[in-house]
């Protein structure tokens, strides 16, 4: 197996590249600007292709070169900056997926695995979302609220057009509320759970106005990573859409509390209400993974606490080495 990961240097595709490395496989990176800081650990284990997913000749002709059997399509572009540039947002969370499937077809490459989101959904109501938290399926209806996840779900929809029309084999993963080091840096105020954790180990105090009731699925990036290698090296994925989570519903004071048993003068604190993202909806729910269990094996390892210690430790290592 040769596995190109597209935006293989940002939070999630940095993580994945290093579980790649861990099993075994030498992944190629494909990003438009080189950043070492989430892959300085394995520079020497990997190789860089810089190239855009909207420049069709060049990911062609990286397949090519490199002889690549299987994509993992982790580029997107995200956050704050998705919302304000809607038009690039659809450019290249979508045209960007159908240049990644075109290439899969024309090179009849064994899978391609396809990062999602949460959003998709949109707005957890009733039984979905506070006080219950019923565990959400991957049928779940879908009405995304922001231009990044209604483009998430136009390229499942590719995705999934070229699964059932081409042939392209594809699994797409719809990871639950993400957290791990490089999450502030580049997803800023939407990395609350990262923030919770960075600046205390910064020395700095971290006070939110509110959520401190709310409940979500936090999966740590670890744990994303193992979703996104199982789902490429399964025999099948009889399913092809599942969700990536843990699967429990944890609160922000669990998080802090998690954070004061390794750093126990961190100043956190932490307002009321359910609604920790203070986004016009209701974006926090919990997450079915049954589906992922079955068919992929996935299983998630970090809890909270195992989360936030492998965090810190992590944040720990970056620091020695300089990054």
């Amino acid at each position: 197996m040769r596995v190109l990961i597209t935006g293989g240097m940002g939070v999630i595709g940095a993580e994945a590249s290093r579980k790649f490395v861990r099993e075994g496989y030498r992944p190629v990176v494909f990003a438009r600007h080189r950043d070492d800081k989430l892959v300085g650990d394995i520079l020497d284990k990997i190789d860089f292709e810089p190239g855009d997913i909207l420049d069709m000749p060049r990911l062609l002709g990286v397949i090519k070169q490199h002889r690549i059997t299987h994509v993992v399509h982790a580029a997107a572009f995200v956050g704050a900056v998705s919302a304000s540039n809607p038009a690039l947002s659809i450019q290249v969370n979508v045209i960007g997926t159908v240049n990644v499937l075109e290439a899969a077809r024309l090179f009849d490459l064994r899978r391609v695995v396809y990062t999602s989101a949460k959003g998709v959904y949109g707005p957890f109501t009733g039984d979905y979302g506070p006080p219950r938290y019923k565990p959400i399926p991957e049928d779940l209806p879908k009405n995304p609220q922001r231009i990044y996840d209604s483009a998430k779900l136009m390229g499942e929809q590719a995705a999934l057009y070229y699964a059932t029309n081409f042939g392209v084999d594809v699994a797409v993963l719809r990871f639950a509320t993400t957290y791990g080091p490089g999450k502030t840096e580049r997803h800023g105020k939407m990395g609350v759970t990262s923030q919770i954790v960075e600046a205390p180990f910064n020395g700095l105090p971290f006070t939110h106005p509110y959520g401190a009731d709310a409940k979500d699925d936090f999966i740590y990036n670890k744990d994303s990573a193992s979703g996104i290698f199982l789902a490429t090296v399964a025999e099948k994925v009889p399913s092809r859409v599942y969700n990536i989570g843990s699967g429990c519903g944890v609160g922000l004071n669990d998080i802090a509390a998690a954070v004061r048993k390794r750093i126990p003068n961190a100043v956190i604190e932490i307002g009321p209400g359910d609604n920790f993202l203070g986004m016009p909806y209701q974006p926090h729910g919990v997450y079915d993974i049954t589906r992922a269990r079955n068919e992929l094996g996935f299983e998630p390892k970090f809890d909270i606490d195992r989360g936030i210690a492998d965090y810190i430790a992590s944040l720990e290592r970056m620091r020695a080495q300089g990054a």
